[in-house]
C-alpha cells in the first residue's frame, strides 16, 4: 500500500486505512439497499448486451455489504473491508483486496462498475489502471465515484465546532457557503478543464489530475470524511481516451 501522507510511514498509513474500514462500524461498509445504482447498472448492462445467459465475468469495485451482489450471475464483488464481506448474504464470489492491486488475469473482465467507492482509494490513478487492464477489449467500465468531493466534507467541517478547529480550518469552515457556490466553484474548474482540453485536441499525453485530501479517519463523522481525493469527471475522460477511438 502507498503512503497516504508525506509525514507518515507506509506501515503507519497502511495501518490506519485498514483500521478504519474494518472497524466493527456498519457506516463504513457502505448501504445495503441501491435502488437507483441498480436501474443504472442494469440499464448499462443491457445496453452493451449482456444477459444473465451468457457466460460473463462482472466485477464490482468496492462492493460493500453487496447490495448489487445479485446483479449478474458471473458477478465478482472487491471489497477491502472484510467485515463487509462478511455481511453479504448470497454465495456470490467475492474479493477481499485493493483496487490498486486487483488480483485478477490481464483482460479477464467484461464489465466493471464502481459506485461511489474509487475517491476513497489513496491513490485512484492505480486503480484506472488497473481497470483498463482486467477489462477484455470489447469490454465497458461504469464507474461514477463521488466526484469533486469537497476538502471541508473530508475534515467533517460542517459538522465540527469551531472551537476544535485551528484558525485555518475556521476561515474554510466561515467560507464554505462561498466556496460551494457554483460560480465560484466553476471560477477555479473551468481554466483547469480548458487546459486540458487544448492538451486533448492537440493529442498531448495528459497524466490523470486529482486532489488530495486529509481524510478523518478517527471516526466516521460526516460523509465522505474518508475520502481520500477529490476527483474532476473531466480529467478522467480525457486522461482515459485513447486516439484508437476506444476508451
Amino acid at each position: 500500500m502507498p503512503a497516504l501522507g508525506d509525514s507518515m510511514s507506509k506501515e503507519a498509513s497502511y495501518e490506519r486505512y485498514r483500521s478504519f474500514y474494518n472497524a466493527e462500524d456498519p457506516v463504513r461498509w457502505g448501504r445495503e439497499e441501491m435502488p437507483e445504482e441498480r436501474e443504472v447498472t442494469e440499464l448499462w448492462m443491457r445496453f452493451v448486451g449482456l444477459r444473465d445467459s451468457t457466460p460473463t465475468v462482472i466485477l464490482e469495485l468496492g462492493c460493500g455489504v453487496g447490495a448489487l451482489s445479485d446483479i449478474h450471475p458471473g458477478y465478482i464483488g472487491l471489497e477491502f473491508s472484510f467485515p463487509a464481506l462478511k455481511k453479504i448474504g448470497t454465495p456470490v464470489k467475492r474479493i477481499n483486496g485493493n483496487m490498486e492491486a486487483i488480483p485478477l488475469r490481464n483482460e479477464s473482465v467484461d464489465f466493471i462498475f464502481s459506485w461511489a467507492a474509487i475517491e476513497h482509494v489513496p491513490h485512484p490513478e492505480k486503480a484506472l489502471v488497473e481497470i483498463e487492464r482486467l477489462l477484455k477489449p470489447t469490454g465497458v467500465a461504469l464507474l461514477r465515484p463521488a466526484w469533486n468531493v469537497r476538502p471541508w466534507a473530508a475534515k467533517a467541517l460542517p459538522i465540527r465546532r469551531y472551537s476544535e478547529l485551528n484558525w485555518s480550518d475556521r476561515v474554510e469552515k466561515a467560507t464554505i457557503p462561498i466556496r460551494n457556490n457554483l460560480a465560484w466553484r466553476g471560477l477555479f474548474a473551468m481554466p483547469r478543464r480548458l487546459v486540458r482540453e487544448f492538451k486533448f485536441l492537440r493529442r498531448v499525453p495528459i497524466e490523470f489530475e486529482f486532489r488530495r485530501l486529509n481524510p478523518t479517519l478517527d471516526r466516521y463523522t460526516y460523509t465522505d470524511c474518508d475520502a481520500f481525493t477529490s476527483m474532476d469527471p473531466h480529467a478522467a475522460i480525457v486522461t482515459s481516451v485513447r486516439w484508437d477511438g476506444g476508451c
